[in-house]
Formats: structure tokens, sequence, C-alpha cells
């Protein structure tokens, strides 16, 4: 995916579509960040109005979750 292509999400949105489509557990939230787990893979939401792209495409590499995939889930 490209840069460009990218349209802000928000820490939330991002949350209810994983909790939606995929097997989301939330672990534990510190201070502005949110620890969550997709099936076995862990990795670190951080509380932002408006993720960057390259914070939500580490999180998407983490998750091991294609960006253009999951972008377009409802």
């Amino acid at each position: 995916m490209v840069k460009s292509d990218y349209n802000y999400i928000s820490w939330e949105d991002l949350i209810k579509k994983l909790n939606k489509y995929y097997d989301l557990n939330i672990i534990t939230q510190k201070w502005s960040h949110i620890k969550i787990s997709v099936w076995w893979v862990k990795s670190i939401v951080p509380n932002h109005k408006e993720l960057a792209y390259g914070t939500f495409s580490a999180i998407m590499k983490q998750l091991q979750i294609a960006e253009n995939i999951f972008l377009k889930l409802k």
C-alpha cells in the first residue's frame, strides 16, 4: 500500500475493526498505550486520535494483517 492511499484512522476505529473481524484481546493499558493481541501476536496501539501511516503500518506488520484488506473492512 502507498502512503498516499492511507486516510487517517483513530485508535478507537482500529480497535473496533480488530475486535469485529479478528480475535482481539486487550491485555493492558498503561498511560496512552494499549497492549493488544490478535491470535498469538502482540502489539502496542497508541491512544491517538489519528494514527500516522508509519504507526498504522507497523501495527499491521506486527499483527500480520494486510493493510489494504484491513482498510477495506467496514
